[in-house]
C-alpha cells in the first residue's frame, strides 16, 4: 500500500492485490475462464496458546471450540481431510462433541479453574483439488423453490446478517435477474454487480447485507451476505462457507505464455458462499473473486445461514466472578506441502464484469422458446442525400507545459484505509452475569516481503496533472539496521519502462514500527520537479541497500491501479 503526495499535492496510496501479474498492458478482458486441474496435498498444524490468570478472581470456565474440517466435493471443487487429531497441555477436564443444526462437527474442550498456559494444537491432512471441466446445466430460473430438497430450501429463508426480506434489497435483486432464462444467468448477475460495486476493506462499520450495501464496502464476510441476500431474495439457495485461506500463490497461464496472472489470499479466516443449482447440486464462489470453484489454498471448516450462525472454530467462553480474561499468547497455522499443480491456463476471456474475475465454464442451456414466425418488414423509404459543403476545422492550440510553479494545490488519493495494527480477535463480549465470549475476525495480514530477491513494482494512474512531492507506503520493519531505502518512479513501457526520478533515501533503523503494527513511511521527491500527467500509467519501485527486513502492506482491490499493475 502506498500513498503518494503531490503538489495539487498528492498523496497516493499503492495498493498491491490479490491479483498480481508480470508486466504487461491492460487488457479488456473482465473473467477468465479456466482451464486444467489444479491439486494440492499439503498437511496442517493449528496453535492456540492461551494464558488464563489466577488474579482478578481467575477462571472458574473456560471452553475452547474446535471444528474438524469435513471432506466436502462440488462439480468442480474438491477437498478430502484425514488423519485429523488434536492435543492439548494440560489435558482439558471434559471433551464434548455434538453436530449442530448445520450438520458442522464440533469439538468442545472445557477447563475447570484453569491457571497459566493452555496449549491447543489441531493437525489433519489435505488433498485439494479443482478440475475445470465445463459443468452443463440446465437449471432454468426462476428456480422451482417447492420441488427442492429440505437442506436446500432452508437457506432461501432471511437470517440475521442475511436480510433477503428487506425491499431495498428485493428490488435490487429483481432488477439484476430481470428477464435472466437460467440459475447460471442470475446468478451471474447478481455476481458480477458485487464485485463491481463493492471495494475492500479491512474494518467495515458492521457485517450484514444492509450495512454493506449501504456503505458500498466490506471485507469477505459482507461481500458473501450481501450475494445471499440477492439471490436469496431472487429464489436461489446460497449459504455461508466459513473457512481459511493459506497464503501460497497460484498461476494463470493466458496467451500461451504472453501473460501470467499470481493469484494469493492472505493468510487466516475467511467467508465465501456455496450456491445451490437443482440438478448440479452445490456450487462454490468467493464474490471477491472466483465463480463456481474456490483454489486450493481454501479450506472449508463450516456451513450455515451466516456468520453468526456458525463462527464456532476457535470460539473461547470462559466464566469468572472478577475481571479475569484470557490473554491470547500465540495463534497461528503451519502447513508443508508435499505436492503442489498450481498453473493452470486461461481458455478464454469474458469482456464482463469491470473487474477481474476468474470462473469455472459452466454450460448453462435455457428451456427451448416457442418459435415466432417472423412477419417481413416493408421496403424502407430511402431519401436521397443534399450534398453540403465540408465545415473546415480550426487546428488545435499547442499544449502549454506544465511548469512547477503552477502546481498550489494540495491533493491526497489512493487507499487511505488500512489498519495500524493487525487484531485477529474481534471484541471480548458479554452473554450474562460473569459469562464471556471472545471469537477470531477475519482480519488477515495481507503484506509481503519486499527486501528479497524479488523487486515489487505498482503501477498507478490519475485523472489530473500533479507535481510530485511525496510518496508514502505501508511498512513494518521487522529487523535489519543497515542500509537504506528509496522508491524510483519510471514511465510505463507495458511494464517499468524509462526511469524519471528517485525520492530521497530512507535510513533502514528510522524505520520503527510496534509490533503488529503497519506505519506510513514517507520517501520525498521535493525538489525533484517531477510533474506526473493525467491518463498515464507510471510504476513505482521500492529499492534497498544493506540488510533491512520490510514488509509492504496492502489490501484486496485496485484503487488506483488496474488490475495487472502490480
Amino acid at each position: 500500500m502506498a500513498m503518494l503526495q503531490a503538489r495539487r499535492m498528492r498523496r497516493i496510496l499503492f495498493v498491491a492485490t490479490w491479483l498480481a501479474c508480470s508486466a504487461h498492458s491492460s487488457s479488456q478482458a473482465r473473467t477468465l475462464v479456466l482451464d486444467g486441474t489444479l491439486s494440492s496435498s499439503f498437511h496442517v498444524k493449528d496453535t492456540a496458546v492461551i494464558a488464563a490468570p489466577s488474579d482478578q478472581g481467575g477462571i472458574e470456565d473456560f471452553t475452547y471450540h474446535l471444528v474438524p474440517p469435513p471432506s466436502a466435493t462440488s462439480k468442480t471443487s474438491r477437498q478430502t481431510i484425514s488423519n485429523y487429531r488434536h492435543a492439548t497441555m494440560p489435558p482439558p477436564t471434559s471433551t464434548q462433541e455434538r453436530t449442530d443444526a448445520y450438520g458442522n462437527r464440533i469439538l468442545e474442550l472445557k477447563w475447570k479453574a484453569p491457571s497459566g498456559e493452555i496449549k491447543i494444537v489441531s493437525e489433519y491432512d489435505v488433498k485439494a483439488s479443482v478440475n475445470f471441466v465445463p459443468v452443463p446445466s440446465t437449471a432454468p430460473y426462476p428456480v422451482q423453490t417447492g420441488v427442492l430438497p429440505a437442506d436446500a430450501a432452508r437457506y432461501l429463508k432471511p437470517s440475521e446478517q442475511v436480510q433477503s426480506e428487506d425491499q431495498s434489497i428485493k428490488d435490487l435483486s429483481a432488477d439484476l435477474v430481470k428477464g435472466a432464462k437460467t440459475e447460471d444467468e442470475a446468478v451471474t448477475r447478481v455476481m458480477h454487480w458485487i464485485v463491481d460495486h463493492l471495494h475492500y476493506t479491512l474494518e467495515p462499520a458492521g457485517y450484514d447485507a444492509l450495512t454493506t450495501k449501504r456503505e458500498g464496502k466490506g471485507n469477505c464476510q459482507n461481500y458473501s451476505h450481501l450475494t445471499m441476500a440477492l439471490l436469496r431474495a431472487a429464489g436461489i439457495p446460497a449459504r455461508l462457507v466459513r473457512g481459511r485461506t493459506l497464503g501460497k500463490s497460484w498461476e494463470v497461464d493466458e496467451d500461451n505464455g504472453k501473460r501470467r496472472w499470481t493469484a494469493k489470499w492472505g493468510e487466516g479466516r475467511h467467508a465465501w458462499l456455496e450456491v445451490y443449482y437443482p440438478d448440479q447440486g452445490w456450487l462454490m464462489y468467493d464474490s471477491q473473486a472466483y465463480h463456481r470453484f474456490v483454489s486450493t489454498r481454501f479450506i472449508r471448516i463450516e456451513v450455515g445461514p451466516d456468520n453468526k450462525a456458525v463462527h464456532t472454530d476457535g470460539l473461547i467462553l470462559w466464566a469468572t466472578r472478577g475481571s479475569a480474561r484470557p490473554k491470547i499468547l500465540d495463534v497461528h497455522v503451519e502447513t508443508d506441502f508435499t505436492q503442489d499443480k498450481d498453473v493452470v491456463k486461461a481458455q478464454k476471456s469474458e469482456n464482463t464484469p469491470k473487474n477481474l474475475i476468474y470462473a469455472a465454464a459452466l454450460v448453462a442451456v435455457p428451456a427451448a422458446a416457442p418459435t415466432v414466425v417472423p412477419v417481413p418488414a416493408p421496403p424502407p423509404v430511402i431519401a436521397k442525400p443534399t450534398p453540403s459543403l465540408p465545415i473546415p476545422i480550426p487546428p488545435a492550440p499547442p499544449a502549454q507545459p506544465f511548469k512547477p510553479e503552477t502546481f498550489t494545490f494540495p491533493v491526497a488519493f489512493g487507499n487511505l484505509e488500512f489498519p495500524r495494527e493487525i487484531r485477529l480477535f474481534e471484541p471480548v463480549k458479554t452473554s450474562g452475569k460473569g459469562q464471556y465470549s471472545l471469537e477470531q475476525n477475519y482480519m488477515v495480514e495481507t503484506a509481503e516481503y519486499v527486501t528479497g530477491d524479488t523487486l515489487y513494482a505498482q503501477a498507478f494512474e490519475i485523472d489530473q496533472p500533479m507535481l510530485l512531492t511525496d510518496l508514502s507506503l505501508a511498512l513494518h520493519r521487522f529487523g535489519g539496521e543497515s542500509g537504506q531505502l528509496w522508491i524510483e518512479l519510471y514511465e510505463d513501457n507495458d511494464g517499468p519502462g524509462k526511469l524519471l526520478t528517485k525520492s530521497r533515501p530512507v535510513l533502514s533503523a528510522a524505520i520503527r514500527t510496534p509490533a503488529n503494527r503497519y506505519e506510513w513511511v514517507p520517501f520525498s521527491f521535493e525538489g525533484s520537479k517531477t510533474i506526473v500527467k493525467e491518463n498515464r500509467r507510471y510504476w513505482i519501485i521500492l529499492k534497498f541497500t544493506g540488510d533491512p527486513i520490510i514488509n509492504w502492506f496492502y489490501t484486496y482491490g485496485k484503487v488506483v491501479s488496474p488490475e495487472d499493475g502490480t
